[in-house]
């Protein structure tokens, strides 16, 4: 076939020479191309063979697979000393400057102290230093999982009180509280690393496929609402009543505006300062000069610490009644076993945490190798951030991630190994021998501001709404479905429900999905709609523009029926149109009483012929069908016997190795011949040029 194909004429382009398309091959059936180019045999499964090759092997291959856990002697092996060092210490030290506030605030946000915050940082980024496999990423601290530890940990703080109410003992000291917050913490974070490292192990990397980017955008943006609306009552100097289950952000507000007249000013005065300053030098500084400055203004670390230092001069605990961090302890604790006694009532949260601290880290992690074309291994991921949280839990700490302001500092910086984690983990062991305890007049409004500031990329989110809107109107009601239930319900039941509208939005697009009647263009071999286009009179081709199965055969099976003919439909008969004695039609005389008068319109057709432009060919294209199950071989059987009954003809074109598989398996070539199924639709349309019909 050779084809001209002339460009529109309002098209810009100037074509010297037109250009040609020209196909030069056989016509097919199915049969004729599977015999012509059969498909790779696959050897026989053995399930024994397969264990026996698993379980088979040498001394170099088991160190191979130790080594592959530990990509840090890699790196060490290959590490180009003159090459790398400047830009791993220039970065490593730069975002430890970010770690520092980030880990005092995120630590209070976790409902916790401080010095966990700095724990889980220390932690987080030795171990990620020794099985991660990206120079980028740098886990510690992260906004949503300290909101979500804070969640549990409330919950189970609550219920020991509670359980000494009803046992009308004595309530818990704040001490007794802070130890259960820890254990409990601790036991989130050992739960959590554990699950991960299983998941790696079990090369589960692919389970983040699942969760679209729209859930998390929207999930995202309402955690940030959360996290912000956290710190408000910080702000205001105002202690509110701690909810926990649906509507708790609502209930908060409620409760703080009802306290509204205890507000310090002098708490807002300090938190406004601290945002104004925090906002002007990211956006005025960072941002407006990040090309040429070789690292940015570390104005957070630089916020907190002239606010230590004026509250301390200015003792704003005693004068302005401003609360502050108060006594942070110094060095490490004693490892000890995590709090695993309830640990039913959060394993759920424990698994969400899980999640999203591999959703989070994962995705900025493929984000910064696309970005630097340096390879990473999604299961050894999995792997190390499990072994982060895992070991963290031994050590005080809450669940850990990545947090994507750090990540692209290290990005920017041009970090090259995970060894960029070395003066890093330096200079967080110092603060927390000695440096931590110089906090003790930070006041909360400044970690507060300084956490609601951190939130604005994620609350700047909102302004993709429209464009989202545009792109794809099933993404924007995952996103605003999830956002709001997670804002006005709670963070967990806004999963479930991002997760539950993403998978019923899936399978509603495949039932929402139309057939279409195409045609061949006038001028050249091109299928077109047939809108706009002179269509063979007796020839329809349906394209099926899904997968059948149960949730959309009987939906294409009512789309053929409709937009070719439906053999069921009933349809009053003039006698006077019609006469069919013996089998013979007859114009003008009458038709044989069937069922008060009524004969279904094909059988009309098919029997009197009536109509010049009769249907005699249908070629159904399953090309964009990947899979068919039990329904939809039904179907397929269905169609094709009802429109054989009435005397037209099918042709089937397109058909997928898998699909015909499973049409073998069905038997469904025993009533069907195979000479009717074709390679392509137009090996069915050059097959049977000749035929009249066609």
């Amino acid at each position: 076939m050779e084809h001209v194909i002339k460009p529109p004429a309002d098209d810009k382009l100037t074509y010297d020479v037109q250009r040609k398309l020209q196909l030069s091959r056989q016509v097919y059936t199915k049969e004729a191309y599977d015999r012509t180019y059969p498909a790779p045999e696959r050897p026989e499964f053995s399930l024994a063979r397969a264990i026996k090759r698993k379980c088979t092997c040498t001394t170099a291959d088991i160190l191979k697979i130790v080594l592959s856990y530990f990509p840090v002697v890699n790196f060490v092996r290959k590490y180009k000393l003159k090459e790398y060092i400047l830009g791993d210490f220039l970065a490593g030290l730069t975002v430890s400057f970010m770690h520092l506030p980030m880990a005092m605030g995120y630590g209070i946000l976790a409902s916790l102290r401080p010095i966990h915050g700095l724990y889980s940082t220390f932690f987080a980024v030795l171990v990620y230093m020794i099985f991660g496999t990206s120079p980028y990423i740098s886990n510690g601290t992260n906004a949503v999982l300290a909101l979500l530890t804070a969640t549990v940990v409330e919950r189970e703080a609550d219920a020991l009180t509670a359980a000494r109410q009803a046992a009308n003992e004595s309530m818990p000291t704040d001490d007794e509280i802070m130890e259960v917050k820890i254990g409990t913490a601790m036991a989130c974070c050992f739960v959590a690393g554990l699950i991960l490292m299983v998941m790696g192990l079990l090369k589960l990397g692919v389970i983040t496929t699942y969760l679209s980017v729209s859930f998390v955008g929207g999930f995202t943006t309402a955690a940030a609402v959360h996290i912000a609306s956290s710190q408000v009552p910080k702000v205001f100097g105002i202690k509110v009543q701690t909810f926990a289950g649906a509507g708790k952000l609502v209930r908060m507000y409620i409760d703080l505006f009802s306290k509204i007249a205890q507000t310090n000013a002098a708490e807002i005065i300090i938190a406004l300062l601290c945002m104004i300053t925090l906002l002007l030098v990211k956006l005025c500084i960072n941002e407006r000069f990040k090309d040429k400055m070789k690292m940015p203004v570390p104005i957070d670390l630089i916020v907190v610490i002239l606010g230590t230092i004026i509250s301390h001069f200015a003792n704003f605990k005693d004068v302005f009644d401003v609360k502050v961090a108060g006594e942070i302890p110094t060095g490490f604790t004693s490892p000890g076993l995590p709090r695993l006694q309830n640990v039913g009532r959060f394993a759920s949260d424990a698994f969400v945490m899980a999640i999203l601290s591999l959703a989070m880290s994962i995705s900025m992690a493929k984000l910064c190798a696309n970005k630097h074309g340096i390879p990473i291994e999604d299961n050894q991921e999995l792997f190390a951030y499990g072994a982060s949280n895992f070991v963290s839990g031994f050590f005080q700490s809450f669940p850990s991630a990545t947090a994507p302001p750090r990540t692209m500092i290290l990005s920017t910086l041009g970090a090259r190994t995970t060894l960029n984690a070395i003066p890093t983990s330096v200079f967080i062991l110092l603060v927390i021998l000695v440096i931590g305890q110089l906090f003790v007049s930070l006041p909360l409004s400044v970690l507060a501001a300084m956490i609601i500031i951190s939130m604005k990329d994620l609350l700047l989110q909102y302004r993709n709404l429209p464009r989202i809107w545009r792109i794809n109107k099933y993404d924007f009601v995952i996103w605003v479905v999830t956002n709001c239930v997670s804002i006005l319900v709670d963070l967990n039941y806004g999963i479930i429900a991002g997760v539950g509208i993403s998978i019923f939005l899936v399978i509603l697009r495949d039932q929402c999905a139309s057939g279409k009647i195409v045609t061949r263009a006038s001028n050249e071999d091109i299928l077109v709609n047939v809108r706009g286009c002179k269509q063979s009179s007796n020839l329809r081709i349906f394209k099926v523009p899904t997968n059948l199965y149960f949730a959309t055969a009987d939906r294409i099976k009512a789309q053929i029926y409709k937009h070719i003919i439906n053999p069921n439909k009933k349809t009053n008969v003039n006698p006077k149109s019609v006469n069919v004695k013996n089998g013979v039609v007859e114009p003008n005389g009458v038709v044989a009483h069937k069922e008060n008068g009524l004969t279904t319109s094909a059988e009309l057709e098919v029997a009197a012929g009536i109509k010049s432009d009769r249907i005699e060919t249908v070629l159904i294209d399953l090309s964009s069908v990947e899979y068919v199950d039990m329904a939809g071989l039904g179907v397929l059987q269905q169609v094709t016997k009802v429109y054989k009954d009435i005397g037209i003809d099918v042709f089937l074109a397109g058909i997928q190795s898998g699909v015909a598989g499973t049409l073998e398996a069905g038997d469904f070539f025993k009533t069907f011949p195979r000479s009717s199924v074709y390679y392509d639709v137009f090996d069915a349309l050059e097959a049977n040029r000749a035929d009249t019909r066609l």
